[in-house]
């Protein structure tokens, strides 16, 4: 097979896809996207965000929506995601049929795996599997929710591996979180990326000692480290740092604890909540920013830290496996350890009194960003299934002698 086969069919499942969710439907996005440029038939199974059943997107892919709709867009909770793999099975046939997919790409092990683990036992299709985060027993974002909900499905998790053509984590600290859970896998290790048609830096920056822009962009959730931001910028005031404004883009469920924390320090003339806004609405916010902040107590690999580094903006993050594979430290950015508000206040301080560098480590971000472009990223994913399809149309010779 060759990258220009129009005939392969594959099909891509993820609960999360934009408008809902956050970094992992972002990947299945782009995936699809430039799947699609390399001539594969690409259809998405994915929850519904409205009425709409089914639709052909503008870049080129299909995408097929299952399931009640859903009427929060930012959030997931546990029993959404055992619905969706519910639904999922249910619809399997007529999915099946309608789409006659050669192999499926599942986004995250639970809950899109179990699809693929039931479409490979009943119709023999093959399934690659991208573990991107909190899907991976063992990456603890200090929720016990999450342990919880490992420690019952850690065994479907196993079998879904076990099935799997291909297994790949989006980093390489990801890679080893997966075998710590189950080291007898050959695990890969392909990276989320950017697109940098969208992302890409404001051509009229200045740097400037006057009013600096923050910028925060995710789930309102425990994993993101929004609190550990408001308690940096309640350190700043108190030294007496005013020359900037932060911008927090998402929505979540701690959207009220992060408006306590905002009248706690009495800041909130320096804050703009906007709220949660699709992916096409996010290139002018991060090109109308100085420093992006992101304080997580663990990531996968950030889809939005690598936005912003296409978008020329300089990093500060936690000093946590995920942010190793894309931050170099005082090179395009600088770090602290996660949840200490004084660390991350004394980072954003020194960006915002130095604007010369913030325009070195803006340069240094755009630079680095330009080895993670979704084309040579995407060109991987179709050698996995070129080799899981070339696999299983070897099976089926032998089994004919």
């Amino acid at each position: 097979m060759s990258t220009s086969n129009k005939k392969i069919n594959v099909l891509m499942v993820n609960y999360e896809f934009p408008p809902i969710g956050g970094g992992g439907g972002t990947t299945t996005r782009f995936v699809a996207k430039y799947m699609a440029r390399l001539g594969l038939n690409v259809t998405v199974v994915t929850a519904k965000p409205g009425p709409v059943d089914a639709i052909e997107h503008p870049d080129g892919f299909k995408i097929n929506y299952v399931g009640p709709t859903k009427n929060k867009l930012s959030g997931t909770h546990i029993p959404e995601l055992a619905r969706y793999a519910l639904t999922l099975i249910y619809y399997s046939k007529n999915i099946v049929k309608t789409i006659k997919p050669d192999i499926l790409h599942c986004f995250f092990t639970l809950p899109s795996g179990s699809f693929g683990l039931y479409c490979k036992k009943i119709y023999g299709i093959p399934y690659v599997v991208s573990t991107l985060g909190a899907d991976v027993p063992g990456f603890n974002i200090g929720d016990w929710r999450l342990d919880v909900y490992h420690r019952l499905t850690k065994f479907i998790s196993r079998s879904i591996w076990n099935n799997a053509s291909a297994i790949v984590a989006n980093s390489n600290s990801l890679r080893e979180t997966c075998l710590q859970f189950d080291s007898k896998h050959d695990i890969g290790v392909i990276t989320n990326g950017v697109d940098t048609e969208l992302f890409y830096p404001n051509p009229n920056k200045t740097y400037s000692h006057e009013i600096v822009q923050l910028l925060f962009i995710s789930r309102l959730m425990p994993q993101k480290g929004v609190d550990t931001l408001i308690k940096a910028c309640g350190i700043l005031k108190q030294r007496g740092v005013n020359n900037y404004r932060l911008t927090i883009v998402g929505d979540g469920h701690l959207k009220d604890l992060m408006y306590s924390l905002i009248d706690k320090y009495e800041i909130r003339d320096k804050i703009n909540h906007i709220g949660w806004r699709d992916l096409e609405d996010l290139p002018p916010i991060y090109r109308s920013a100085d420093i992006f902040i992101l304080p997580s107590v663990m990531e996968g690999m950030s889809s939005v830290t690598l936005q912003a580094m296409a978008s020329g903006l300089p990093i500060v993050a936690s000093r946590v496996k995920g942010f190793e594979d894309i931050l170099e430290e005082n090179g395009n950015g600088l770090t602290a350890e996660y949840k200490d508000a004084e660390g991350f206040a004394n980072a954003v301080e020194k960006l915002i009194k130095s604007p010369e560098l913030r325009e070195k480590m803006s340069k240094s971000s755009l630079e680095k960003s330009k080895q993670f472009s979704w084309e040579t990223i995407t060109k991987q994913y179709l050698g996995l299934y070129e080799k899981a399809l070339s696999k299983k149309l070897s099976q089926k010779e032998e089994a004919l002698v």
